[in-house]
């Protein structure tokens, strides 16, 4: 039988062919969902700056930083302008027009860093959840800080103080006026990573968050030290946990705190772990200011022209 021989660029054109037909489906580091926050810093630009960078698949707004014990909650955007005068209502266009049409969810943030927060009764919840639903969500209220039109996608929780109570009847306090509501909203928790969460960790076991972003910084037991094994400890057991539909690899792009992972290291040695899980839903990157100095996000959205990963694992956009 007659043996044909074929030129060595129609070989390599066949092996690539088969070679991408019977592998299975590729997450690259371009297609990887980007979450950061937003409104602590005057020097980080207009939210419209954020979302048009292409970097960014949820902008969370912070924060909500004083509520509880009574007190009417109070958002702090002083870093850019005055809710309590009214002064922030220009956002509203930019959150629709910047960010929401072009597919970026935006979330208002409760608590923060450096907050002065807690939730100590029921009467505190309700107040608390009505001001989220009515100020942000899909209520109403006379003085809307972004505007009537403006319509946040959802809540996120960051909380690392005050009592461990109530969290979890706030979760389902903002879920039941969702579901009874004409707009669905998501629910994001972000604890640090010490397992079970010491605020949120009740909270959690509700079920009802959509993703939790987990913080693997400032947290010495399962913070980065030179070595990954402490992180992928604790990314083990919040993957384990059947009450966490997708976890987020929370981390600082401030090389001035504790637990800090260089970029490349953190994509080579830690990504190509977590990636493997179903459960992974993408980076939190801590804060858009640092961020955008360091440029950490995009070195994470480089990482596909220098490697791939090959995984079944779907990825939240």
């Amino acid at each position: 039988m007659a043996c044909h021989s074929f030129p060595p660029v129609v070989v390599v054109v066949v092996v690539v062919l088969v070679s991408c037909l019977l592998a299975p489906p590729a997450v690259t580091a371009s297609s990887v969902s980007i979450s950061t926050y937003w409104g602590t810093d005057s020097a980080e630009g207009s939210i419209e700056d954020a979302c048009n960078t292409g970097l960014y698949s949820i902008v969370n707004i912070g924060f909500v930083y004083k509520f509880g014990n009574g007190r009417n909650p109070v958002l702090n955007l002083i870093a850019h302008c005055d809710p309590t005068l009214q002064g922030c209502t220009y956002l509203g266009r930019e959150i629709i027009e910047y960010c929401q049409q072009k597919g970026i969810k935006v979330m208002i943030s409760i608590g923060g860093p450096s907050g002065d927060y807690t939730l100590t009764s029921q009467d505190d919840v309700t107040k608390l959840a009505n001001y989220l639903w009515n100020n942000y969500l899909g209520g109403s209220d006379l003085h809307r800080p972004f505007g009537d039109e403006a319509i946040l996608d959802g809540v996120d929780f960051f909380i690392e103080e005050s009592t461990t109570e109530y969290w979890d009847v706030l979760v389902e306090t903002l879920r039941n006026l969702s579901n009874n509501g004409t707009s669905q909203i998501e629910l994001s928790a972000t604890p640090k990573c010490h397992y079970p969460d010491k605020y949120l960790g009740t909270a959690i076991q509700t079920g009802l968050f959509d993703y939790v972003q987990v913080r693997f910084y400032n947290e010495s037991s399962c913070q980065y030290d030179g070595s990954f094994d402490a992180m992928k400890s604790a990314w083990d057991e919040w993957i384990a946990d059947d009450k966490v539909d997708k976890v987020f690899v929370g981390v600082t792009a401030s090389e001035e705190e504790e637990g800090y992972v260089d970029a490349h290291d953190l994509t080579e040695n830690f990504l190509t772990y977590a990636m493997h899980s179903t459960k992974f839903g993408g980076v939190m990157v801590w804060y858009l200011y640092t961020d955008h100095n360091s440029k950490y996000s995009e070195t994470i959205k480089a990482w596909n022209s220098l490697v791939q990963i090959t995984t079944t694992s779907p990825v939240v956009s």
